[in-house]
This record gives C-alpha cells, sequence and structure tokens, in this order.
C-alpha cells in the first residue's frame, strides 16, 4: 500500500510520537474505512443510531473520555459494553466485531486510571482514535489509508465514505449544515453563524490562500501518511481541527468535497471558548442593521495583494518594497520582515524561500494579517455590507447553503 519513504514515515511515528493505547490492540476481522468520533456526555441512542447506519464493512473507533468522573459518559461506556467483549479484566478497550454490522472498537479514557487532562481535551481524544486507526491501516486491518473523523452529534450522508476519490490531498473537507433550532430567532442566529463562517473561507479563497476551508473536526478526513507527516492530532481543548488542517495544508491539497453533508447539531453547548455553541449564542438577536458582526471585505483584497507578493518575490527586499501601507503597517506590527531575511538566508535557492515564505504566513497568520487590518482601520461591517463581497455573488462556490443564503439576504 506504501512506498518504501511513506512507511518510514508511518514506522516512525507509530513509534516515537503516537499513544500508547493502541499498541495492544489486534482486532480479527478486516474492514474496508475507519471512522473516529470522540465521545463526552454524549447521548447513547445518537451514538448507537450512528454505528448501526455505517456500512457492515467499516470499524467505528469510539473513544469515550472525560476530564474527571462523569456520570453522563460512565453511563455512556456502560452502555456501549453491553454490546461489546474485553479482552482481559485490566483491558481499557473492547470490541464488537459481528459480520452483520460495523465493527466497533471502544476505547475508555473515562475511568480514574485513564482521564484526559483537561487542558489536551478532545484533540488528545482524536489523536488517540486516530493513532489507533493508522496502526490498524498499517498492519493491514483497515485498507482505506484515509482517516475519518467526526463527533457523536452528527449525521453521516449515504455517500459518506464513497465521496473520497484516491488523489495526493493531505486532508479532505466534507460539506456540511447544521440542524436548525425550532425557535425562529435560534435559526437565525444559526443561519448567521454559518454565513460568517463561509464569509471567512469564501474570502481566503477568493484571495488565493490555500488556508480557505473549514476548521470542523466532525467534517475531517486524513490522508494517513500525511497524519504520521504531521505528527497527528494536536493535543488541545480546543482548535486542534484548525490546526491539524493548517499543518496538513503545508504538505498537499486539503480538497472541499462536494457530495452530500454531514449534518451537524444546533447544540448551545459552552464547553470550550471557541465553537459552534459559543459562536451562535453570540449571534442571537442582534441588531442586523447597525451592528458589525463580519470582517470587511476589504481585508481579503490586502490579503490577496499580500500572497501575490510572497508567491513572486525572489528576495526580502521585493517584499519589503510593496506599497501597500495596511501591508506595510502588518510588517512593522508582526516584525516578519525579520523572519523573511532569515528564511532567505537559509534558503538555497528562490523557489525554497517561496515555499519557506509561504509555509510561513500560513492559515493562523493569515488569521493575524486580518485581524491587525480590523483593528487598523478595516473594522468589521454589518450584514448588508458584507453580502456585497465578491464571492457572495458565486453561492455555488460557498460553504453555506444556497437557500440558507436566501433566508439571511431577506433579513439584509
Amino acid at each position: 500500500m506504501f512506498s518504501h519513504r511513506q512507511q518510514s514515515t508511518i514506522d516512525q511515528y507509530l513509534a516515537q510520537y503516537s499513544e500508547p493505547d493502541g499498541v495492544e490492540i489486534t482486532l480479527h476481522r478486516q474492514f474496508s474505512q475507519v471512522l473516529v468520533i470522540p465521545a463526552y456526555s454524549e447521548r447513547p441512542a445518537t451514538l448507537t443510531r450512528l454505528w448501526a447506519e455505517m456500512p457492515t464493512d467499516s470499524l467505528l473507533i469510539l473513544v469515550i473520555n472525560a476530564p474527571a468522573l462523569h456520570p453522563k459518559t460512565l453511563a455512556l461506556l456502560a452502555h456501549f459494553e453491553g454490546y461489546c467483549t474485553r479482552p482481559g479484566p485490566q483491558a481499557l478497550w473492547q470490541t464488537s466485531l459481528h459480520k452483520d454490522k460495523a465493527g466497533l472498537l471502544v476505547i475508555n479514557r473515562c475511568y480514574p486510571q485513564a482521564l484526559i487532562p483537561e487542558q489536551q481535551g478532545v484533540g488528545l481524544a482524536r489523536k488517540i482514535g486516530a493513532d489507533i486507526a493508522l496502526k490498524l491501516i498499517n498492519d493491514g486491518t483497515v485498507q482505506s489509508p484515509i482517516i475519518h473523523s467526526t463527533d457523536a452529534d452528527a449525521r453521516l450522508p449515504k455517500d459518506y465514505f464513497t465521496q473520497i476519490q484516491p488523489s495526493d490531498a493531505a486532508g479532505w473537507v466534507y460539506a456540511y449544515r447544521h440542524r436548525l433550532p425550532a425557535p425562529e430567532h435560534l435559526k437565525t442566529a444559526m443561519r448567521l453563524y454559518e454565513l460568517k463562517l463561509s464569509h471567512f473561507t469564501g474570502g481566503l479563497r477568493w484571495a488565493g490562500s490555500r488556508f480557505g476551508h473549514a476548521s470542523l473536526g466532525s467534517i475531517i478526513a486524513i490522508n494517513a501518511v500525511a497524519y504520521a507527516q504531521v505528527r497527528g492530532f494536536p493535543k488541545r481543548a480546543t482548535g486542534e481541527d484548525f490546526y491539524l488542517l493548517n499543518k496538513l495544508a503545508k504538505i498537499g491539497p486539503i480538497i472541499r468535497l462536494q457530495g452530500g453533508r454531514v449534518v451537524l447539531s444546533p447544540r448551545l453547548s459552552q464547553r470550550v471558548p471557541i465553537g459552534t455553541g459559543t459562536g451562535v449564542r453570540a449571534l442571537i438577536d442582534q441588531n442586523l442593521e447597525k451592528t458589525a458582526l463580519f470582517y470587511n471585505p476589504e481585508t481579503f483584497a490586502h490579503l490577496q495583494l499580500l500572497l501575490t507578493t510572497l508567491t513572486t518575490a525572489e528576495t526580502t527586499a521585493a517584499i519589503e518594497a510593496v506599497s501597500d501601507p495596511k501591508i506595510q503597517s502588518y510588517f512593522t506590527n508582526s516584525n516578519c520582515l525579520s523572519t523573511f531575511r532569515k528564511l532567505e538566508a537559509n534558503a538555497g535557492r528562490k523557489t525554497h524561500f517561496q515555499r519557506a515564505l509561504l509555509n510561513w504566513f500560513d492559515g493562523f497568520q493569515q488569521l493575524k494579517f486580518i485581524h491587525h487590518l480590523r483593528d487598523l482601520d478595516l473594522p468589521d461591517v454589518t450584514l448588508a455590507r458584507v453580502l456585497q463581497a465578491p464571492w457572495f455573488q458565486s453561492p455555488h462556490a460557498l460553504d453555506i447553503r444556497r437557500d440558507r443564503l436566501e433566508k439571511i439576504r431577506d433579513l439584509a
């Protein structure tokens, strides 16, 4: 399945960087594909339904985790223990491998001896599951070299496992939508939240950024070799999806899939400081005529100019000569020119210099650039203004569904 070099990359990762949870796991059944889900304080019925809807030749790795003893999470574990067989009394993993349904591998990280450190949170839970998936791909238990990642409350489309075609991609992101809550004011807040996400990713793509994809852990699929190259999910309580994709995009394309959408929960949880729940709550009952909620579209024009400059520049002096005063302000504020000079000194050829520049000016740095311009003199704008952005004139290219975009237009 893998070249000698790819195999070496995977072997090194599994030996040096993989979490130890999967070392002793051996499954006496083969699967076509694998899906990883972290589960904390989830309803058993939701996950049981997702498992039942998966193809019978697929494997679900369920990482049941908590930062402290948590009754609801322990009840979830007890529920799935009813389906599973444990290999030994001390084992923190168990399986259900009946051939008439999808395989199930349950990892117990919610017992006192196996709790997830709070500061590592969902990032570590995803990493544990994905590391085990990589091991099973490597030993031939799973045939597809792709690690799928979603969340416990997601609903997967029927074509979920068939959307991805062989390619040199480092990763894929599925199209998505959120289920709309019943109250009308919450429906509006959810549509606005999706619009904010689509505005950001649409603006990035319009500017020519390779980081113009949604960064949601529930819609990611990862090339197994690329996963090993970037050393897996970051062990963070939040933002693990953003930072993983940020690393993956530097070593290969991230493909936006156009098939059936993953349907995400509208729950307003505030378990983490950033995320859907926090984002939607901030948009409830806003005055859409007066309240500035969206990045200024002009920001992305300046980003486009800077990306073009970095792509074509042969020297730091050529970058420094850019005439845009806002970009010059960013140079001064970030002190990035000194970084560019170091990159230039270490680069043997201009192509190496340009590659180093673009790897440094990654998704995180681009977000900092956008925030600098916002704080400088391009403040956030209202709904009516943001809908005039060029990328909203081609709605088929956006992440948000067209019907939801039209509902938002009616509010402007």
